[in-house]
């Protein structure tokens, strides 16, 4: 579709789609890796990942380390990498920058572009490399902020 009708996939209802509703399930549907030693049970592990979910969605918006997270789950930061790793085929750092890209792009499709700042709207996501954060919204969205922000106004226009 990306390809052939690159203008279908700009409508507001189809972004707000693929964020909400596609993201997540492409994030579910990574396949799981065996691990050869696991650290903790499956059930057990499917909580402790579950929670740790939880606990990242609930504070997108402010900093958070590994240690951190493994620290208020009463669990080690390997047992979280591990379960990360067998569950969505990423660390747990890495899926909470994927879930903060994807929040960052609705809010700047939701704002204004002349009452708004792509720095200041990256930095209440965490975001504090100006460099880093463009380079990874490019690859993940095959665009810079500044343009899903510009587009957004155009829409709107």
């Amino acid at each position: 579709m990306a390809k052939h009708k690159p203008n279908w996939l700009k409508q507001p209802h189809i972004a707000q789609l693929v964020a909400n509703d596609l993201v997540p399930l492409v994030i579910k549907a990574i396949p799981i890796k065996g691990s050869s030693t696991p650290t903790l049970k499956p059930s057990r592990r499917t909580k402790l990942i579950a929670k740790a979910e939880q606990e990242m969605l609930a504070h997108l918006e402010k900093p958070l380390t590994l240690k951190e997270l493994a620290k208020r789950l009463g669990s080690s930061s390997s047992a979280l990498s591990y379960g990360f790793q067998d569950f969505f085929g990423m660390s747990p750092m890495r899926y909470l920058k994927v879930r903060r890209l994807n929040a960052l792009r609705r809010c700047l499709k939701a704002t204004d572009s002349d009452r708004s700042n792509v720095a200041i709207l990256a930095n209440q996501f965490g975001f504090w490399s100006a460099g880093h954060f463009a380079r990874d919204y490019k690859a993940m969205f095959g665009e810079l902020p500044s343009q899903t922000l510009q587009g957004t106004a155009k829409l709107r226009q």
